[in-house]
């Protein structure tokens, strides 16, 4: 028998954001040979805890064990996850569509199956099996898994983590876009898979369906634990709260937020609206974010989970906030103020120019460290790969020597490229790709008098701007299905070397597919065709703060200026 999953203290934080924390302090077992469901609100944390645990998040701090064994290894110097467990589970992803990117539903199972090393037949064996009981017709393999339904990929997604046998199995969702039958097959798949003395852990919002089939269930908020029972009790809480009327439902949810005033045995079952109001636009005023969930809680016309019987409080740490920095600045500012260092520092020709270059460009970059930090690595590259080619500029073979004036040269050049493409690394955060569009029309569209098509080279711009996150967007999926499905076992967020050449064909191919859409749904809003006079929703000023910026770099660059 599989061991049980065991987090202590288990703590993730935001990829670029290292003080935004998404799971906080989870302390956690899933037996073996149960099913536990995982609640909460959209947010709460529960794909982010299916993921860590399937090895697609790294932690921040604390463990994960299956049975006696560590999740994550420390052989040689980066954390390595264990190849036995990685073996043993299987996760779907909450859209299933971001696991496919094979030709065929044949070729997504063979992807599947590869890192366990069966025969052929054996391979035809589970792929069929699979199929029947995902209720998929074998006509199926031949297809293209993006032209699927909605339902028929989600069955796909169960049916590849069938094919593979898992001791363990982590579904997020499994019941979205499932009609009856559907959701009929994966509850009975899930029956058998404990009848075998295996486990499962499923995030869902589906209690209806679910909740009588678990055996456990824990409530995940604000990235922390709320509450973890028996599903007997919780099946009880929930047959009362579906039996209550819609209006008292909504009342519960509210009250358990702490939004309406507790129920009195002779007061009205309901406070008047003039009451609500004032409670709401109070807690409004006091905490937006659970007066929003509270708005929400009002709104929500079938309820489907319990109100928890404790809260934990929610601060701002474990709370994804909005990036305001993208909205803060007039990208015109950003764009000047990024072309006068570029240019002066690229005119610089002595040491004493770069050093002053260095110390202006650490002066600007200092207050965007989280900008920065995503590129350490490309940075640090791009210092080695400098080294490589000085030292390769100094040398002589002929005798064998080495000649410090080529090599020095060589590194300055390259050391005023690397100021420069550090000052241009923040700008991806700092503006909008709409707002570049809008500031490329704003300053040059008096051109469109003289037909200079300023309009399409402002989109243009615009939709490079968009397709280039798009880019590492789309390798990042393409290693998340490396972990998931291929069962690499490296860190999160890099790929084996023997896994990239097999993955750049689909990679190129998803890319042109991308490029498909976005070509429709500018087609569908109207681009090619536009308006004689377009009403501009966003109108960019100038600020005190642009101001600086620009008074900043032009300093600087007069003072790089009168160095050189």
């Amino acid at each position: 028998m599989v061991g049980d999953w065991k987090l202590n203290q288990a703590t993730v934080v935001a990829q670029n954001e290292r003080e935004k924390q998404l799971l906080s302090g989870i302390n956690l077992t899933f037996r073996s040979g149960a099913i536990t469901l995982l609640v909460g609100h959209n947010g709460s944390g529960k794909s982010t805890l299916l993921e860590t645990i399937a090895g697609l998040r790294r932690l921040h701090s604390g463990s994960i064990e299956q049975g006696n064994e560590s999740l994550w290894t420390s052989e040689g110097r980066k954390p390595r996850l264990n190849k036995t467990i990685v073996m043993n589970t299987g996760i779907a992803l909450q859209q299933s569509e971001s696991q496919w990117f094979a030709s065929t539903v044949r070729e997504e199972f063979d992807y599947s199956l590869k890192p366990y090393g069966i025969t052929s037949e054996e391979r035809e064996k589970r792929i069929i099996s699979a199929m029947e009981q995902a209720g998929l017709p074998l006509e199926l393999l031949e297809r293209d898994p993006w032209t699927l339904s909605g339902g028929q990929q989600r069955r796909l997604a169960i049916a590849c983590l069938l094919a593979c046998e898992p001791q363990w199995l982590l579904l997020d969702e499994p019941t979205a876009g499932l009609d009856a039958d559907g959701i009929r097959r994966l509850c009975a798949m899930l029956d058998a898979h404990r009848a075998a003395g295996r486990g499962a852990v499923v995030a869902t919002h589906d209690l209806d369906a679910l909740l009588p089939l678990a055996d456990e269930v824990a409530v995940i908020d604000g990235g922390s634990v709320r509450e973890a029972a028996p599903a007997a009790s919780w099946a009880a809480a929930h047959a009362h709260d579906a039996a209550a009327p819609q209006a008292q439902r909504a009342l519960a949810q509210l009250r358990a937020a702490g939004f309406a005033p507790p129920a009195e045995p002779s007061g009205a079952p309901w406070p008047a609206p003039r009451e609500l109001a004032a409670l709401l636009a109070a807690q409004r005023a006091a905490t937006p974010v659970q007066a929003a969930a509270a708005q929400t809680a009002a709104a929500c016309t079938a309820a489907t989970e319990p109100p928890p019987i404790s809260a934990a409080p929610i601060t701002t740490t474990t709370l994804a906030q909005p990036n305001r920095l993208a909205s803060r600045f007039d990208p015109r500012a950003l764009i000047a103020a990024y072309l006068l260092l570029a240019t002066t520092i690229l005119l610089q020709h002595s040491w004493a120019g770069l050093a002053v270059a260095a110390a202006l460009s650490a002066a600007a970059l200092i207050p965007l460290w989280e900008q920065i930090r995503p590129w350490l690595k490309a940075i640090r590259a791009y210092i080695i790969m400098i080294a490589i080619i000085a030292i390769i500029a100094g040398l002589h073979f002929n005798p064998v020597s080495f000649d410090w004036a080529p090599a020095m040269q060589n590194l300055q050049r390259f050391s005023g490229l690397l100021l420069v493409m550090m000052l241009g690394m923040p700008l991806m955060a700092l503006v909008t790709p709409l707002r570049v569009q809008r500031s490329l029309e704003q300053t040059f569209g008096w051109l469109n008098r003289f037909k200079v098509p300023v309009t399409q080279v402002a989109l243009t711009v615009t939709l490079i701007f968009r397709f280039i996150p798009l880019l590492a967007d789309e390798w990042e999926r393409y290693v998340k299905i490396a972990h998931a499905r291929g069962k690499a076992t490296t860190a999160s967020r890099s790929l084996p070397f023997r896994m990239l050449l097999p993955a750049m064909v689909p990679y190129i191919r998803s890319l042109l597919r991308m490029a498909e859409q976005m070509a429709d749904a500018l087609e569908a809003r109207g681009i090619g065709h536009p308006a004689a006079k377009p009403t501009q929703g966003l109108r960019l000023r100038f600020s005190r703060e642009d101001m600086l910026i620009v008074i900043f770099a032009a300093t600087a660059a007069a003072i790089l200026i009168f160095i050189r």
